[in-house]
């Protein structure tokens, strides 16, 4: 397409060059003519394209909210690298442990398989520790005596066993509240993410050393 258009041009300007050329007095031959018009379209061409060739500048830099959008880079808190990508910032961390911090009402139902045993109601405290952001203290539940609990960044929390292992039916704690004092307690407490979180769901099973097992079904209401 370029070349016929040059050749269209060179053709059209050999005439209006020649005609020029004539009024001004000046003879070239035919061969210096298309020497004359093709460097005054090369130079027209050049020209076009030096003037329409803009400097590139750099686009100003925009700022995406989410790289100053502050996250937690902390891989040990519940919140790991919500709102990423971002800023670190691990002051908005928050750990397992304090999903359940804090002095609660408790009502508990116990059951021997589906036989209601009774209800009962009273306060209990779950307190953390300095040096973890896992284990948990519960208090109040067996008066004089602390149940230990591991959190997890799931929004629950397993008693930990300290005696028997998972391949026995008598895994878990000593319960010296049973009356016995081989009894053992297991169990989980969970906490909903939205919709409650100032409930806490406790589910224990107390293995009796001599009555079998009662499970411990309560709701936990934050004071």
């Amino acid at each position: 397409m370029f070349m016929l258009l040059f050749h269209y041009f060179r053709c059209k300007s050999n005439n209006f060059v020649k005609i020029a050329l004539e009024r001004v007095s000046i003879k070239f031959s035919d061969t210096q003519l298309k020497y004359v018009v093709t460097i005054l379209f090369l130079l027209l061409v050049g020209s076009a394209v030096f003037f329409s060739c803009a400097k590139w500048h750099d686009p100003a830099p925009t700022n995406d909210p989410r790289l100053t959008n502050p996250y937690c880079n902390d891989p040990a808190a519940v919140n790991y690298n919500w709102g990423f990508p971002g800023k670190p910032d691990n002051s908005i961390c928050f750990y397992p442990s304090s999903l359940f911090l804090g002095q609660y009402m408790l009502y508990d139902s116990m059951y021997r398989d589906t036989l209601f045993l009774g209800a009962d109601s009273f306060m209990i405290n779950i307190s953390g520790t300095d040096t973890s952001h896992t284990r948990i203290l519960l208090s109040g539940y067996c008066p004089g005596y602390n149940i230990s609990l591991t959190a997890l960044p799931g929004y629950q929390a397993t008693v930990d066993t300290v005696v028997g292992d998972t391949a026995t039916a008598t895994s878990g704690q000593i319960y010296p509240c049973g009356g016995a004092t081989r009894d053992t307690l297991n169990g989980i407490i969970s906490r909903d993410r939205l919709d409650s979180p100032t409930v806490l769901h406790i589910s224990f099973s107390v293995t009796m050393d001599t009555s079998g097992i009662v499970t411990h079904n309560g709701t936990a209401k934050k004071m």
